[in-house]
């Protein structure tokens, strides 16, 4: 066997070598941190007291469902305008485009290059041969190919990478997207309540001076002391304060959902308080906990985000095998400039792969694998807390649903007794058995408990946005629900 052909065969035999003992320059393996399944929700959605009948997940444009035109406005708008949410989606471009990028990598490239050179030896150099010459070079290759020879699959796992951290973006946005959406409804209801209080405290205002007028009317005929007249006064200002108080509350909502929808303070102040429709029972889906990992964004996308740590580990593992490359150009290279293009013996090329061993790397190869292998773990482990997150938000959206619908209901019975005494008050003073004064109390009640009632529908709204936030918003991701992440070291 001949030099020439002994040095491919040492050649395979070095590669094969380096692929078989490459898992051994790895260093000790460690335990990687596993996902966690959906904890238990059985008891829980049990204790919610809720029917959980087929009903349909949350639709993508939830918020059509209260039946309010200015809402839905006001949600287009700011999913147009935000610029919080504008730069997201800037983001998802650019995962994007790296995706593309590192697709670029599974194909070869081919350039051109002409270069030019001029230089003259020293007389006094170890050129002895060339002492004192002027050389002139000139180089025109309009072929130059270059090709990586992905043996270990690390362009391939490159790419899958960036193709997860993608996906995880634009899952990311879906989750931006329903934050902004539910921000936006909840900000709304809170103006509608606050809207709908200043208009009740303005009747508060109203009963209280006129109770001060009567009690003032009374001491100026001798006919009550001068304490009621200063209880009624204090009664009157802490009316006002009130009022005032909504009044700001009313500005300062509107100020926040014209800033949500991206627009300037002013554009708010024409945002209309529309009352909507509230579903009377809370319908959740009977396959909740099988289904939830499917429909919360902000899940999926911590789970991609490990898938494509899990890809990084790959890639870091290659390093410590033999890179190939596949180099080749074509060209004329000559050191006259007259003849480059004249003679055919001025043709130069050549063909043939590139190299590069591992051999001695002062433990970068294993700190940077060391490194993917602590990103994985810490990817999976904030998979798991948005898990956790997730099922906690589900739970405790149940529980304030039911909270708010006691007090609701018992309220409301508030409101028709407070009613009911303002009606026995009239007819008391109509007979002549009880003065105007305590037609006014028994009138000024009745509107502090349609004040409460009217704080709690705000909150009822606000519960409902949560508990539809909880259960993700229209997101679904049915496709991947089913799809394991694996580690293979």
């Amino acid at each position: 066997m001949t030099t020439a052909t002994r040095y491919p065969v040492r050649l395979i035999a070095a590669l094969m070598l380096s692929a078989v003992s490459g898992c051994a320059w790895f260093g000790d393996e460690t335990r990687r941190a596993e996902m966690m399944a959906v904890p238990a929700m059985s008891q829980t959605l049990a204790n919610a007291e809720s029917s959980l009948t087929d009903a349909a997940w949350p639709q993508a444009k939830w918020w059509e469902s209260f039946n309010i035109p200015a809402l839905n406005q006001l949600i287009t708008t700011a999913l147009a305008d935000n610029p919080n949410f504008k730069a997201a989606a800037a983001r998802l471009r650019q995962s994007q485009a790296m995706v593309d990028a590192q697709a670029a990598e599974l194909y070869p490239t081919v350039d051109a290059n002409v270069s030019f050179s001029a230089q003259r030896f020293s007389a006094n150099s170890t050129q002895a041969k060339l002492a004192g010459e002027n050389f002139r070079q000139l180089l025109i290759n309009p072929l130059v190919l270059r090709y990586h020879l992905d043996f270990w699959g690390r362009d391939q796992a490159a790419l899958e990478a960036a193709v997860g951290r993608s996906l995880a973006v634009e899952t990311e946005l879906a989750d931006a997207k329903l934050l902004l959406a539910t921000a936006v409804a909840a900000s709304y209801f809170d103006l509608v309540a606050a809207s709908e209080k200043l208009l009740i405290a303005e009747n508060i205002v109203a009963d209280r001076e006129a109770l001060l007028n009567l009690h003032q009317v009374r001491l100026t005929t001798g006919l009550v002391a001068e304490a009621p007249v200063l209880q009624a006064k204090m009664a009157l200002q802490d009316a006002r304060q009130q009022l005032d108080g909504l009044r700001a509350e009313v500005e300062l909502q509107k100020h926040l959902l014209a800033s949500l929808a991206g627009q300037g303070p002013d554009w708010g102040q024409h945002i209309l308080a529309v009352h909507g429709v509230l579903p009377k029972s809370l319908a959740l889906p009977a396959d909740l906990s099988l289904r939830l990992l499917a429909h919360r964004p902000d899940v999926t996308a911590a789970r991609l985000q490990a898938q494509a740590a899990a890809q990084e580990i790959k890639v870091a593992e290659t390093g410590f095998y033999p890179d190939v490359n596949l180099l080749a150009f074509t060209g004329l290279h000559s050191v006259s400039l007259t003849d480059v293009l004249l003679q055919g013996a001025s043709l130069a090329y050549a063909v043939g792969p590139s190299i590069e061993f591992p051999i001695f790397e002062g433990g970068r190869l294993r700190a940077n694998l060391s490194y993917q292998e602590a990103a994985y773990d810490a990817a999976v482990e904030r998979y798991n807390g948005s898990l956790l997150h997730a099922v906690q938000e589900v739970a405790d959206a149940l529980t304030r649903w039911r909270e708010i619908d006691r007090r609701m209901a018992a309220q409301r019975q508030s409101v028709i007794d407070s009613v009911e005494a303002k009606d026995l008050a009239a007819s008391l003073h109509r007979n002549g058995l009880n003065d105007r004064t305590d037609l006014m109390l028994a009138d000024l009640e009745a509107h502090q408990q349609r004040l409460q009632l009217t704080a709690l529908q705000g909150q009822h709204f606000k519960v409902a946005v949560q508990v539809i936030k909880a259960l993700g918003g229209g997101f679904n991701d049915i496709k991947n629900d089913s799809q394991k992440l694996s580690y293979a070291h």
